[in-house]
């Protein structure tokens, strides 16, 4: 067969095998809201385009060794032919195998095939210990040598076919397919727009669409619009698609108003991990403490500050994070507040809008009560002010009715910042210069400066109690201490945060003041997750915590055995005795890392993960309880 010949034989063999792919993905269009033209054009384009993006790895991959075999003078050779048919089939096959395999399971978890789903797959008993029989395996197996051998035969087909219409016009189907190739590009290029201005516009339906399929590559442009002055849309006026994944909370929150409503105060720092609560390092905080509820061996619900506040509001889990913000759904804990007429004043010394907590956490908090004070002076500096501006809401309040009052401090924030004359680690790293300084010889040096910064956090904090106290206020008022992560220093290999799910990266102090509940100081497991079930229920929420979040009430009598923590693309398990990280991004095939719970390497990770597949489905279940 001639070089011609054979590039007619694939190019038709492709058209054939792209037909197929529409059939095998048509099956993702029944999960899509068709609200609106907008989004049923769209959900159409991305249909047909991504059906033929699927297959064009391979596509590219046969057509570059067509060409340079036939450079090679090898093209009519009977061992050329078959290699490239034969790569053809295969990778057309394992296409077909796999975007089937991720519909199956999108079909049944909501999930595309992702790091954990694989693994599971894999893994000595994983299909089992999803509800397979011990015969699923095989039955799989002869359908992927089914799918191969339908490929050898619709080409073996094609290939006779072929034979006996050689007559003819050469160039007819492939004027065709330069056509539908061209239209493809044209139709992808409008999807892609409609995406990146429906992200703008915050328009719902479309964003979730993208998402139904896999492998989709969304494309943003907001910060060119910004650059151009086009108004990026920030606020909660959106449509939210009527067949929306998102299903929080479970069901509508009940509620037995308390006689009396207590006022809230959140103080969550950046960076502060759990052993700078200490005599020395904190003693005002320490002294507070130990009148308080104190938990020890807490976990963040990130190893980062996005993903930190998010959990220490919502009670879920990193993942929620994506549908949440397409959404704007604002956590149940702040529309309970508001609904109960709360007095709201929150402080930041970075930023609201980055990350997006003004599309998330806050997003039904009116601007006016939003106070970031980001810009001017060291964190220190900001922080001092802002407290200032704390205390004097709290002081000009209506005593009629409850205050809520969030801040987040920046002090203990990379450069770590503090006034020279309150540091109690005198040999400090002064000129913190990212180009000069050198982690190998300087991280002393730069941990003594972090410390330095906890100190001053903790002089801060002691401003509030010592208000709340003198105002006779700690009777009637919940508080809350907390950082949003830890942070490193080369204990293990990493300085800061947000690259590992190391314990100095994830774990932070946690303080609870309830008035009239005592005090007490626990090392028993707790996570971010469970403040919002803690404060709902103190409100007078009578719902069980799991109709709203993945955490406890930290005053019940539920003890955590496990928690989960994650960052942009993936999450970790903590159970009492390993650590297992794995990717949740919608296509990856990253192997887990598995490590003890303190982050020391186990030998056997594949055996030990077949030991545990358990831990996988109750992942995937939970992942997907608050979607519809």
């Amino acid at each position: 067969m001639d070089f011609s010949t054979r590039n007619r034989l694939l190019n038709h063999y492709f058209f054939a095998s792209y037909l197929i792919m529409l059939v095998i993905t048509s099956g993702y269009l029944r999960h899509i809201s068709w609200e609106g033209s907008r989004t049923t054009l769209y959900a159409v384009a991305v249909y047909l385009t991504y059906s033929f993006i699927y297959l064009l790895p391979t596509l590219l991959l046969v057509k570059i060794l067509h060409r340079i075999f036939y450079w090679l003078k090898r093209d009519v050779r009977p061992a050329t032919a078959w290699i490239i048919l034969t790569i053809t089939c295969l990778g057309t096959g394992i296409t077909d195998i796999v975007i089937f395999g991720d519909y199956t399971v999108y079909k049944l978890y909501n999930f595309h095939l992702n790091g954990f789903v694989w693994n599971l797959i894999t893994a000595p008993g994983g299909i089992e210990s999803m509800g397979g029989s011990g015969s699923t395996t095989v039955v799989l197996a002869i359908i992927c040598c089914l799918v191969f051998v339908l490929q050898f035969l619709m080409l073996w087909t094609l290939k006779r076919i072929l034979h006996t219409r050689l007559q003819s016009p050469p160039y007819k189907f492939r004027k065709i397919y330069l056509y539908l190739i061209i239209l493809v590009l044209a139709v992808s290029l409008g999807e892609r727009v409609t995406y990146g201005v429906s992200k703008l516009q915050a328009y719902t339906p479309v964003l979730s669409a993208g998402n139904t399929f896999p492998f989709y590559m969304p494309m943003s442009f907001q910060h060119l619009a910004k650059k151009l002055g086009y108004k990026v849309e920030q606020d909660n006026k959106l449509r939210v698609a009527k067949g929306s994944k998102l299903h929080y909370p479970l069901k509508p929150l009940q509620l037995e108003k308390p006689e009396k409503l207590p006022n809230i105060v959140l103080l969550v720092s950046e960076s502060w991990r759990w052993d700078m609560l200490n005599p020395e390092i904190s003693p005002a905080t320490w002294k507070f403490a130990q009148q308080a509820h104190q938990f020890t061996h807490n976990y963040s619900s990130g190893n980062g500050t996005r993903m930190g506040i998010f959990g220490f509001f919502y009670g879920l889990y990193a993942p929620y994070w994506f549908p949440i913000l397409d959404a704007r759904q604002s956590p149940v804990l702040m529309d309970t507040v508001q609904d109960l007429g709360y007095q709201i004043s929150m402080y930041t010394s970075a930023k609201f809008t980055y990350p997006e907590f003004d599309r998330t956490v806050l997003a039904n908090i009116p601007a006016a009560s939003l106070h970031e004070y980001s810009s001017q002076g060291q964190g220190w500096e900001r922080d001092h002010k802002n407290v200032g501006d704390l205390l004097k809401f709290i002081q000009q309040r209506d005593p009629q009715r409850p205050f809520f009052t969030f801040m987040f401090f920046e002090s203990p924030h990379a450069r770590y910042y503090f006034p020279p004359e309150g540091a109690i680690r005198k040999n400090y790293l002064k000129d913190f210069n990212y180009a000069t300084m050198s982690l190998e010889k300087d991280i002393d040096l730069i941990k003594n400066r972090y410390i330095n910064s906890c100190h001053y956090l903790d002089s801060q904090f002691k401003r509030i109690f010592d208000y709340l106290e003198n105002e006779e206020l700690l009777n009637d008022t919940i508080v809350i201490l907390a950082g949003d992560h830890g942070e490193e220093f080369m204990e293990k290999g990493r300085w800061g945060h947000n690259s590992e799910f190391h314990e100095e990266q994830t774990r932070t102090p946690l303080v609870l003041w309830v008035p009239g509940t005592g005090n007490s100081a626990s090392n028993r497991m707790t996570s971010h997750l469970d403040i919002a079930p803690t404060l709902l229920s103190l409100l007078g929420v009578t719902n069980p915590p799991s109709d709203y979040s993945l955490g406890y009430n930290l005053l019940g009598d539920y003890q955590r055995h496990d928690t989960v923590i994650g960052d942009w693309s993936r999450i970790a398990y903590v159970g009492e005795d390993f650590k297992l990280v794995l990717p949740f991004e919608r296509a990856g095939f990253i192997q887990p890392k598995v490590t003890t719970k303190d982050d020391k390497a186990i030998k056997d990770t594949r055996g030990f993960l077949a030991q545990h597949n358990d831990v996988f489905i109750r992942l995937m279940q939970e992942l997907n309880k608050f979607k519809q």
